[in-house]
């Protein structure tokens, strides 16, 4: 499994590494290839190959995130040397390509995740014209796969876009960890250390902090907020390029949070707010309903297909911050509602076990390498 974003703190990454842990577990044979700075192959500490790289490179819009080119020698000779059954790409970056084209070569068949909107990301960031230059590089990169997995229905919709044949696309929904995402994990008096009253209303949003994840309607929206519910919170978690610029009264960042302190955060605030267009899954969305929360999120994007609108969360316009202010006003002025839909959505979120998640995708491997053992599925 190949990925140009094995170090970043995203959904992709961590989902990535969730779905290598359960594998172990399971007695499944999976290695999770990313690029290192090494001049040759090694396994990191945690089991990640790390391929040499070529070129590496950080994006002067998003200096966290670092784009490395492997060099295609030894990418192939550890690919004769580990002898795949299957080569899935997870990105459509370097890596992905260079994984992709050396599969070919050796007629390993490609499966290929679309994990990221990246066309959707670069017009945001970088203008309309780079959306469409990198609308057009992702395209060709499904089209040219065997498989395509879609976490979402607007995914597979999107793939289906591009060109590729339904019978090629494959509805696969991310899983979590239940354990740690849980109600169980409530410790109000936490927030504390954060400099929060535990007796005012707390807002959580849990992400990257980057201008693709529509944060200033965030912004905004609180600052509606604020006038009705003068001691509410925003409780941002995360890191980013534009983390400096969510500053605002009532506005609390913590930076990245990991394991039973990302947990508690969770199960303690009140609301989860996520206005985010561009997501393909959403996982953070779930992650916060395992812990109990109800959620306020987007029209657009993928994230509000894992809510039951009205029931677990609302659905709002992400283009509105009034919109989005009226949606948490309403739950923090009933907190029976609140309550209810926390419990209903703690519920819903129990079918995202991330082992049972990680057990359909090896049954789905299973079904394609066994459909591909009488026909060629290599495509030119």
């Amino acid at each position: 499994m190949f990925t140009d974003t094995i170090d970043d703190i995203n959904g992709v990454a961590l989902g990535l590494r969730r779905l290598a842990a359960a594998a172990s577990r399971c007695g499944h044979d999976l290695d999770l290839v990313g690029a290192g700075a090494s001049r040759r192959v090694f396994i990191d500490d945690c089991g990640v190959v790390r391929l040499p790289s070529l070129v590496r490179r950080s994006l002067s819009i998003y200096p966290e995130m670092v784009w490395s080119v492997p060099r295609p020698g030894p990418l192939a000779q550890w690919l004769v040397r580990s002898r795949p059954e299957i080569v899935q790409c997870a990105t459509p970056g370097p890596i992905g390509f260079g994984a992709m084209a050396s599969a070919r070569s050796l007629r390993i068949p490609v499966v290929a995740q679309y994990h990221t909107e990246v066309a959707e990301y670069a017009a945001r960031m970088m203008g309309r014209r780079s959306g469409v230059a990198a609308g057009a590089v992702v395209s060709w990169f499904y089209r040219h796969a065997d498989l395509c997995l879609a976490p979402s229905r607007s995914t597979a919709a999107r793939l289906s876009g591009f060109g590729v044949e339904e019978s090629r696309i494959v509805l696969v929904p991310r899983g979590t960890d239940l354990s740690l995402f849980s109600p169980s994990h409530r410790d109000r008096a936490s927030l504390a250390r954060f400099g929060i009253d535990p007796r005012s209303p707390v807002l959580l949003y849990v992400g990257r902090l980057s201008r693709e994840k529509n944060l200033d309607v965030l912004l905004r929206a609180h600052a509606i907020l604020r006038a009705t519910h003068p001691d509410a919170t925003l409780l941002v978690v995360g890191s980013g390029p534009v983390e400096d610029a969510l500053e605002g009264p009532g506005v609390v960042r913590t930076g990245p949070l990991h394991g039973a302190a990302l947990g508690a955060v969770y199960a303690s605030a009140d609301v989860f707010a996520f206005p985010s267009e561009t997501e393909t899954f959403g996982n953070v969305v779930v992650e916060a309903q395992a812990a109990g929360l109800p959620v306020v999120v987007a029209a657009a994007g993928a994230a509000h297909e894992n809510v039951v609108p009205g029931v677990t969360g609302l659905v709002a316009d992400g283009g509105r911050p009034e919109a989005f202010a009226a949606a948490i006003a309403s739950l923090l002025d009933d907190p029976d509602r609140r309550a209810t839909m926390g419990c209903a959505a703690h519920r819903f979120a129990q079918r995202f076990d991330g082992e049972a998640a990680a057990r359909r995708t090896f049954a789905l491997y299973r079904g394609f390498l066994g459909a591909s053992e009488g026909s060629c599925v290599s495509r030119s």
